[in-house]
């Protein structure tokens, strides 16, 4: 790099790190991320790499996504221990922009990469969820490395492959998709060797789900059939079905790079063409799964930023050299200060007005959640956060054998041999 640029790109890229380091000193509910980071504890405590497991009275054996994608969190479990699990998360974020910002550099010069990487460091649902225990982190990484293999003068398609491979081990056909739709924008005369590279991206995952069926249809039946197929074709009722909820998502959530990516399908580069193609068709494909979430529309932000920095390299450029470093070092202090913590919602009961409560409970000890309906949000607060054992009822146990602590959603009967010792919000903590 010349002119600055290069130093300019670490200011991004440090403004990033320190964005995505930023929620890490607040309180952070996400289901997601709470379920996520109870399988990977439970991977890194055993030595078993293959079986998911959730709580002992619910989901016993998670199926809703494959193993892989967790590994890189049970490594870090146990090399370095439950701390390490968001940062080794955070880690894949920040070499996702990276790499985007290198393949932006090939293509359209230095500032270019600095571009894309502000674009995609700078848009919220990157740094806000980049340092959280999701799949998204490695499928970030994976997928822009494909696109990376293929995105130059000579195209390395067995590269390509290998990273979306990988990717599509971490989360299915998202995996691929990004490669796909690069290898369409490019043109006739590289589709074959981009289809070939596209099938045999799938054969890891083939072969694990065929080797699944032979032995007990764990996988086959509960990811293939029961996530996979069931999205797919809207056999499941959660998520959302608005075909066009995808197109929103992005509309609504890539900024401040949106502006620029539609520029950039202007731009008079040679691969502004078919970037653009590229990120067009990852929009409408997305659309056609019956099953939709915000997040499964994340996979389309990193060639976003790509196509953003063509556009808006000009613009950076002209920027005073002084502005990204100060920005980044302001970034660090205000996120080393904990200020990351106001962009949070406000925790939830069992951290806040209970918590003294609940820290009653011994690690590894049994507690009722009764709610009419599953509240996934306590029970993940409850396992990830405090390390116990929670299980959802709709009424309070009796017996011998129901725990000595519960939760209790607001207008269920407490009586008998359940007394209340707390009191917040719709939440009650009753003990026997």
């Amino acid at each position: 790099m010349k002119d600055g640029a290069s130093a300019q790109l670490w200011s991004a890229l440090l403004l990033a790190a320190a964005l995505i380091a930023a929620p890490w000193r607040g309180h952070i509910d996400d289901v997601d991320a709470q379920l996520y980071l109870v399988l990977v504890r439970h991977l890194g405590q055993a030595h078993n790499w293959i079986d998911l497991q959730y709580l002992p009275g619910l989901l016993p054996h998670f199926r809703e996504h494959l193993p892989f994608g967790f590994w890189p969190g049970a490594a870090a479990f146990r090399i370095f221990g439950e701390w390490a699990v968001a940062p080794a998360y955070g880690l894949m974020t920040w070499l996702s922009i990276a790499v985007a910002a290198r393949v932006s550099t090939r293509l359209a010069g230095p500032w270019a990469g600095v571009a894309t990487a502000i674009a995609l460091g700078t848009c919220e649902s990157i740094w806000q969820y980049g340092g959280r225990v999701l799949l998204e982190p490695p499928l970030f990484l994976l997928t822009t490395l494909s696109i990376d293999a293929v995105l130059r003068d000579r195209p390395d398609f067995r590269l390509a492959s290998f990273w979306a491979a990988l990717a599509v081990l971490v989360k299915g056909p998202f995996g691929l998709l990004p490669l796909a739709c690069v290898v369409m924008g490019l043109g006739p005369r590289y589709f074959l060797r981009g289809a070939l590279a596209s099938l045999v991206a799938v054969v890891p995952l083939a072969a694990f789900l065929e080797w699944d069926r032979r032995h007990g249809s764990s996988w086959w039946n509960g990811y293939l059939r029961d996530q996979l197929l069931a999205s797919a074709t809207g056999q499941r009722a959660d998520g959302v079905t608005r075909w066009w909820f995808p197109l929103a998502v992005i509309a609504g959530r890539f900024w401040p790079g949106l502006p620029f990516t539609l520029a950039g399908a202007f731009r008079s580069n040679r691969w502004a063409r078919p970037l653009a193609i590229a990120c067009l068709l990852v929009a409408v494909l997305l659309c056609l799964p019956h099953r939709k979430w915000g997040n499964h529309s994340y996979v389309s932000f990193p060639l976003l930023a790509i196509l953003a920095g063509l556009s808006a390299s000009s613009l950076i450029e002209k920027l005073p050299r002084i502005l990204l470093p100060a920005l980044a070092a302001l970034a660090w202090i205000l996120s080393v200060a904990g200020l990351g913590k106001r962009v949070l919602q406000p925790p939830c009961v069992v951290h806040g007005e209970l918590a003294e409560h609940v820290n009653r409970v011994a690690r590894g000890e049994e507690i009722c959640v009764v709610a009419p309906t599953t509240d996934w949000l306590t029970i993940g607060e409850l396992a990830a956060e405090r390390d116990l054992l929670p299980f959802p009822r709709s009424s309070l146990p009796a017996g011998s054998g129901a725990p000595r602590y519960a939760l209790v959603h607001s207008g269920t009967e407490v009586g008998g041999e359940w007394r209340t010792v707390g009191r917040a919000g719709d939440w009650l903590f009753v003990e026997r």
